[in-house]
């Protein structure tokens, strides 16, 4: 693999794993409200206040970000695929059936919007 290949894999990579990030925020979101409707609290040996530590505001800014990053992109399915995967925390095989296409094209089209997300992820960084 040419080191240019490699560049825009580690690119896609990360991409992907800043896109998870929207599902993750939303889980420690709907955790903390978990919490706050439990009576008793957490158990000391727990290690779950450890997890729920962290800042909610902070959680809703990037999945602000993650939304604003998919705003940015061009419509079409490309789009549409990383929203229902992403945002919505389908597969991508039911992306797919959900936009009338095969499993095959659907992973094409996730790979494709993952280079798009990660090209326009790169030039964001690059104007702040």
């Amino acid at each position: 693999m040419t080191e240019r290949n490699e560049e825009r894999m580690d690119a896609i990579e990360r991409t992907k794993d800043f896109l998870c990030g929207y599902q993750l925020c939303l889980d420690m979101l709907n955790l903390r409200r978990y919490e706050r409707k439990r009576v008793k609290p957490f158990d000391e040996e727990c290690f779950c206040e450890d997890v729920l530590s962290g800042d909610e505001s902070y959680w809703r800014a990037r999945m602000y970000e993650v939304t604003a990053l998919l705003g940015e992109m061009k419509n079409g399915r490309e789009k549409l695929i990383l929203y229902y995967r992403y945002i919505r925390g389908e597969s991508i095989e039911r992306a797919a059936n959900l936009l009338g296409v095969s499993r095959r094209t659907g992973y094409r089209l996730h790979q494709r919007g993952l280079a798009s997300a990660s090209f326009l992820l790169k030039k964001r960084k690059l104007r702040h």
